[in-house]
């Protein structure tokens, strides 16, 4: 059943997944810009724990601010960011680590002069005595990485090096993954693998929090939605739901990545 509340739209659904307790993260009313053009308007959105939660739209809806500035990378201009009822809007990029809030850009972005092993211990630079068992945990989820540690990570291959990326931000002991574009330049290969990733992730209790150009894959993986229009929620509701509507595939009709990979994408419920 669709809704309508105040200038967005909502969608219920039994097969969501069940919103237990109190919200995990609550942003109310933020807004944010660069160079003093604005960005975002009076967002609001609530994610609950274990949940992965997709933010989908076109270019230049303001997916990615949302992103920075729950991260701890850009200071909204208004609003509220709430992690466990703390507000940590404004706060610098470590303070929001330090709370298990942790952001993963998009791409490939490793220090290629570095080895691998090297590039994840700086992830775990605020909590030095963990590394050692973070690097395990790191490694059972990313063999592959654990081969190549000494290697220097510019000489990865790009699905590795976006593996390096991924480790680094677990590294920081993260409670809640701030995931922007994952499956950017993946092969079939390596968006499995990250799906896999994310489903052992999402069964240990993580949150994660997804925004993308990727608009099918993402939403396959997504508990719930948001459709974001020139800096505003316009419509939210279950991943399959936004997958499948009408305003939805109208608005992002020419910029969807064509993927036909949905049963190998879903989440375990």
């Amino acid at each position: 059943m669709t809704t309508w509340f105040g200038n967005h739209q909502s969608s219920q659904s039994s097969g969501q997944q069940p919103e237990v307790g109190g919200p995990y993260l609550v942003i109310q009313n933020l807004s944010a810009a660069y160079n003093h053009l604005q960005i975002l308007a009076n967002v609001s959105l609530q994610v609950w724990r274990q949940q992965v939660v997709a933010i989908v739209g076109p270019n230049g809806a303001g997916k990615t601010t949302i992103l920075k500035a729950v991260g701890g990378l850009l200071r909204p201009v208004r609003g509220a960011i709430l992690v466990e009822g703390e507000d940590i809007a404004g706060l610098p990029v470590w303070e929001v680590v330090r709370r298990g809030i942790v952001y993963v850009p998009e791409g490939t972005n490793v220090f290629p002069e570095m080895s691998v092993l090297e590039n994840l211990e700086i992830g775990g630079y605020l909590h030095r005595a963990a590394i050692p068992a973070r690097l395990d945990f790191v490694y059972q989820i990313f063999p592959e990485l654990q081969r190549k540690q000494q290697t220097l990570a510019g000489n990865l291959s790009g699905g590795q090096q976006r593996m390096v990326v991924l480790a680094r931000g677990l590294m920081a002991g993260a409670k809640m993954l701030l995931l922007d574009d994952p499956f950017l330049g993946l092969s079939p290969k390596y968006v499995k693998i990250f799906c896999d990733v994310f489903r052992t992730l999402r069964r240990q209790g993580m949150t994660l929090l997804i925004s993308g150009q990727h608009v099918r894959r993402i939403l396959n993986v997504a508990d719930r939605a948001f459709l974001l229009e020139g800096g505003k929620i316009t419509l939210t509701g279950t991943g399959p739901e936004l997958l499948h509507n009408h305003h939805l595939q109208k608005t992002l009709f020419g910029i969807e990545a064509t993927c036909e990979m949905g049963e190998a994408l879903q989440m375990e419920k």
